[in-house]
């Protein structure tokens, strides 16, 4: 298949846990799976998506001088989480207002490409990925398969599934302005996996969340920069989310 004058595409499809898988060779990037299940959030548009309006997906918690917002005019839609100097506590999320919809025993992928474009300094702390419903506390959340990351820039990959939690680091320090392809993998509910451009990372770690009942099971995208106190800033900028898996267990 061409790509321009003389190119070649860099699409290529595999066959991953039964289902068949379209991803950029260059980057992993997800292009679609042939899956039961699939979503996608590209954040285009006037407003890129529509907060608070009842048929819509997303929505934010705003604590402080916290802002969420579309970054304007910027090629493929981008959304931010920001926090501000302010010196008090605060919470910029986006999320699905609790409503967890996405059963991670259905063998689900999340993928999300996610650029850090203003570190987490002293006091902030960020995580991105998937969770039961919200809390202040992050640590607090029942149920979460998550990167985190604080001032240092250091990621960690984390689960909880209310009995087993693990964390470890990724391995990876992530830099400022540059974007990365985040992928956690829950097609083995005890051995939960995580990637970063395509690699996977915390491999001396075994993620178990086979814990989880049906209930405690049903999580939602999850995006959050915040501080209990003090000066500390941050940005998080999200370019796209996607997620995919069967609709049952045995399907």
């Amino acid at each position: 298949m061409a790509r321009g004058e003389g190119g070649t595409t860099s699409i290529k499809c595999k066959w991953e846990n039964g289902l068949q898988r379209f991803y950029d060779s260059a980057t992993d990037e997800t292009v679609h799976v042939n899956a039961p299940l699939w979503y996608k959030e590209d954040f285009l548009g006037e407003g890129g998506l529509e907060l608070g309006n009842t048929v819509d997906r997303w929505a934010v918690v705003d604590v402080g001088d916290a802002t969420e917002a579309m970054v304007a005019d910027t090629a493929t839609g981008v959304f931010r989480t920001h926090l501000h100097a302010t010196s008090e506590a605060e919470d910029a999320v986006l999320y699905w207002g609790d409503q967890t919809t996405i059963s991670v025993l259905n063998d689900v992928q999340f993928e999300t490409r996610v650029n850090v474009s203003t570190l987490p300094t002293t006091g902030v702390r960020g995580v991105f990925g998937m969770c039961g419903d919200h809390n202040l506390a992050k640590d607090s959340v029942a149920e979460s398969a998550w990167f985190s990351m604080s001032a240092s820039g250091v990621l960690n990959c984390q689960t909880d599934d209310t009995t087993n939690d693990e964390t470890a680091s990724s391995g990876t320090t992530v830099v400022a302005g540059t974007y990365y392809i985040f992928r956690i993998d829950f097609s083995v509910i005890s051995d939960v996996k995580f990637y970063i451009n395509g690699v996977r990372v915390a491999t001396s770690t075994t993620y178990d969340m086979s814990n989880l009942t049906a209930t405690e099971a049903l999580f939602q995208p999850y995006y959050s920069l915040d501080k209990a106190s003090g000066t500390g800033v941050g940005d998080i900028d999200i370019d796209y989310v996607a997620i995919w898996g069967r609709r049952s267990s045995s399907w």
